[in-house]
């Protein structure tokens, strides 16, 4: 299959999985597959991701030419953290008024009540939130789709507003507010792997240390 017609049905993919998880658990009745999303994302992400390496696109086309630089790239995570968690608390007053909620932890409530599972969601957060969303929004749909349509400006520039859309949407199990919050963070964390010339390193750094933070908030010390 073409790289553009599979990064299609990857987005309806993230879209499905995104609409599942907030079905799961809005509805008694489809509680029990709440352990198809997850794995139906990665198994999803690992796929497409292959086809890409192996087409024209190649490693490059998905973020992973640009050689590691440790400290420009951390110094850029810890930036691109700091934007996402300022835009998180100036516009979290707006959602609450536009939306009449917050965006809806209670996944998360019981997974921090103390400290070894603290840890592991600290783990599975810089893992498979942090590397494993940023491969799959940033790297395969982001630098992927703006590969696979010429790279120009406008493409670009499309590809970033959609990858953000479709991140919000996949948190969509969050409310409205989270959906709109996560558009926000998938803007920022799109934005540091373009001003990173493409690289993926410094939006994870971002991602995971502005999860991070919001964890250690919710947890109970």
């Amino acid at each position: 299959m073409r790289p553009l017609p599979l990064l299609v049905l990857f987005i309806l993919g993230l879209i499905l999985t995104g609409a599942l998880r907030w079905a799961t658990r809005s509805f008694e009745s489809m509680a029990a597959l709440s352990g198809i999303p997850t794995p139906l994302y990665v198994a999803l992400t690992v796929f497409v991701m292959i086809r890409l390496v192996r087409s024209p696109i190649g490693w490059g086309g998905i973020g992973f030419h640009i050689p590691f630089a440790p400290l420009r790239h951390l110094a850029l995570g810890i930036a691109g953290a700091g934007v996402a968690m300022l835009a998180g608390e100036l516009l979290t007053p707006v959602w609450e008024a536009l939306f009449g909620a917050g965006r809806d932890l209670s996944r998360f409530d019981e997974s921090v009540t103390t400290l070894p599972r603290l840890l592991i969601l600290l783990a599975f957060s810089w893992t498979f939130a942090a590397c494993g969303e940023e491969l799959a929004f940033r790297g395969v749909l982001m630098r992927g789709l703006g590969t696979a349509l010429g790279g120009d400006r406008k493409v670009l520039l499309f590809a970033w507003l959609l990858q953000a859309v479709v991140f919000g949407f996949v948190h969509l199990y969050q409310g409205p507010a989270g959906v709109a919050g996560a558009t926000v963070s998938g803007l920022v964390f799109g934005g540091v792997v373009w001003i990173a010339s493409g690289s993926l390193w410094p939006a994870i750094f971002a991602h995971g240390l502005s999860n991070t933070f919001g964890i250690l908030s919710i947890y109970q010390w």
